[in-house]
């Protein structure tokens, strides 16, 4: 089966690279899956399982959408937060689209796919699945709306605080006229939509777009076998708690909860805290908040992929305070190195982590809930060696769920291959 999968990046961004692991297990599987994109990045010239269009063809839709935002009112801090769909490069008469049997919609924003292109492509009657790597589809332009409801509240975002003048009126026509599109095109009965979990599928269906809307979940494929757990003490005796994030200061990520949290965790239990260091992963350009730690902690930075599984395989607890989280990347990273996962549980992460089976999930966002169920993985670990909670039982929870061949076959299942 030919099988053409459309993403604007290669390899920038959680959503092409996940893309790029669909794409090899789906080749693995015999089927001849090929990545287009608008951004090469790191792809190897003459790969024949990645094809990239002309930039000179992608640019001017590109800059044409930037351009429109910006002069409907869009910040310039917020011009790449939304996209209209309206412009793009025309991938519906690409060669290798017009010769595959299924097509596979990944994060394809930014000028590279537009509403009509997949209107086409729809029309010719061949499987499409869309993959929701965010809120998109389910807006009127925005592709997470964090805690905006205003694209479930019957008025199609007539409000929109991304845009600059009253009350965010301005723009109000475009995502209006946006909204309707979508309702159209996304009512094909030939598109089937992913959401990666359970938490995003029910924030799509929310909306007024895809409202009613069958959508299957099925999560990102993970490369398990690339982690593995290693010694869970560290050489001078300490449990290792590790928090990873692109951007820890990313607000959705709220490094301050974190903070809070394990300071309570030292003062509420100081036998378990006494044996416990913290290393801290990503960017951060502000640092005041890690200097109200009571534990000892690192911050690493940014690290390369294979210093951070290193890191992951020496820790025995991958913590997340995130607010929400579309699935919890960090947290199977975490898992699939044998590290127990304590998070919050309101959102994505509750597709990867089962409170008191795989994990622990704090019931409410509060400094001595995270605490509590950080105590509760430390204790388990002490106790260990059992099979329940074992490094190797984390790891095979992770293998047996996301692996890119499993993951591969449940989407062949929708498209019949």
């Amino acid at each position: 089966m030919k099988i053409a999968l459309l993403s604007t990046n290669f390899d920038l961004g959680g959503a092409a690279i996940v893309t790029r692991r669909l794409t090899d297990a789906l080749r693995e599987s015999g089927h001849d899956a090929r990545m287009i994109v608008a951004r090469p990045g790191g792809a190897v010239k003459g790969d024949p399982s990645v094809m990239a269009v002309d930039r000179i063809k992608w640019i001017p839709p590109f800059l044409a959408e930037r351009a429109e935002l910006f002069l409907e009112g869009v910040s310039r801090k917020n011009l790449f937060k939304v996209s209209t769909g309206r412009y793009g490069v025309g991938l519906d008469r690409h060669p290798f689209v017009l010769e595959a049997d299924a097509v596979m919609v990944n994060w394809a924003s930014q000028g590279f796919l537009s509403l009509t292109s997949l209107d086409n492509i729809l029309a010719t009657g061949k499987p499409v699945i869309y993959t929701m790597h965010d809120l998109w589809p389910a807006t009127s332009l925005c592709h997470l709306p964090g805690e905006c409801r205003h694209y479930s509240d019957g008025s199609g975002c007539a409000l929109c605080p991304f845009f600059n003048g009253k009350r965010g009126k301005r723009g109000e026509t475009l995502r209006k006229s946006v909204a309707a599109l979508k309702r159209r095109v996304f009512a094909s009965d030939n598109l089937h939509l992913v959401a990666v979990s359970n938490w995003q599928r029910e924030q799509a269906i929310a909306g007024d777009i895809l409202a009613g809307k069958d959508i299957a979940v099925i999560p990102h494929p993970f490369p398990v076998d690339l982690y593995q757990p290693g010694e869970k003490i560290t050489p001078n005796g300490k449990r290792l708690i590790v928090m990873a994030a692109a951007r820890l200061d990313d607000p959705v990520k709220d490094l301050p909860a974190a903070v809070d949290a394990l300071n309570t965790f030292a003062w509420e239990y100081p036998a378990l805290a006494d044996n416990v260091e913290v290393a801290f992963v990503g960017a951060l350009r502000d640092n005041s908040e890690l200097k109200r730690l009571r534990l000892p902690y690192r911050h690493h930075g940014l690290l390369s992929p294979d210093s951070l599984r290193d890191l992951y395989a020496r820790a025995t607890v991958v913590l997340s305070s995130s607010k929400y989280e579309t699935m919890g990347a960090t947290l199977m990273e975490g898992m699939a190195a044998g590290a127990i996962p304590v998070t919050y549980g309101d959102a994505g992460q509750t597709d990867i982590v089962t409170d008191g089976v795989n994990g622990f999930i704090a019931p409410v966002h509060t400094p001595a809930s995270l605490a509590f169920a950080l105590s509760l993985a430390i204790q388990t670990a002490n106790a260990l060696p059992s099979e329940e909670f074992s490094p190797a039982f984390l790891h095979e929870q992770v293998a047996t769920r996301f692996s890119p061949t499993i993951i591969a076959a449940r989407y062949l299942s929708i498209i019949g291959g």
